[in-house]
């Protein structure tokens, strides 16, 4: 399992290579559309690159409420250590229910 401080790493990474944000703007405070300027098309991006990043599924309406750096470093640690022990997030057992498997 990742620890705490690599996945925040990692995600301050795509911040700054995939959009362009400078490294002194990203702090816990930061809020994500007001302070980093991104706009609904990036936060679908985001939501990607972190997906393919960490081979999670995230749950676009938990990711919607989302509003600062923090937040989303905190969602996604939870995301990616449920991930590691097996827990489904409820979203993805609501698929599996539905799909049948």
């Amino acid at each position: 399992m990742q620890s705490a401080e690599t996945i925040i790493e990692e995600l301050n990474s795509i911040l700054i290579k995939q959009f362009e944000v400078e490294p002194g703007h990203i702090h816990a405070d930061a809020r994500l559309r007001d302070d980093l300027d991104l706009d609904s098309l990036d936060a679908a991006d985001l939501l990607i690159a972190i997906e393919k990043r960490f081979r999670v599924r995230l749950d676009d309406v938990e990711v919607r409420k989302l509003t600062t750096v923090g937040e989303m470093h905190a969602y996604v640690r939870q995301v990616v250590a449920d991930a590691a022990t097996g827990r489904l997030s409820q979203t993805a057992a609501s698929d599996q229910s539905v799909s049948g498997s």
